[in-house]
């Protein structure tokens, strides 16, 4: 999958956990919790969102690795590479 498609899923992902954040005001390389009023229950619904829709596993110690959309996408890259 091309880093282009994980980066627009997570978006999709990203504005059905929080209907307040507009997908094309996102900068990817910075905190979420930096751009908008995205909490730590935010952060646990898109890690969860993520490991569903990717079909990943995501350790409770890797979820500081996707707190920006750029991150996440790295994150998620990596764990679908063979």
């Amino acid at each position: 999958m091309e880093t282009t498609e994980i980066r627009n899923k997570l978006l999709t992902l990203l504005a059905a956990i929080a209907p307040d954040i507009e997908p094309a005001a996102v900068d990817p390389d910075v905190a979420l919790r930096d751009q908008f009023d995205f909490d730590s229950m935010d952060a646990l619904h898109f890690a969860t969102a993520i490991s569903e829709s990717f079909g990943i596993e995501i350790a409770q110690t890797d979820y500081p690795r996707l707190a920006s959309v750029g991150a996440a996408s790295e994150y998620v890259r990596g764990k679908l590479a063979p």
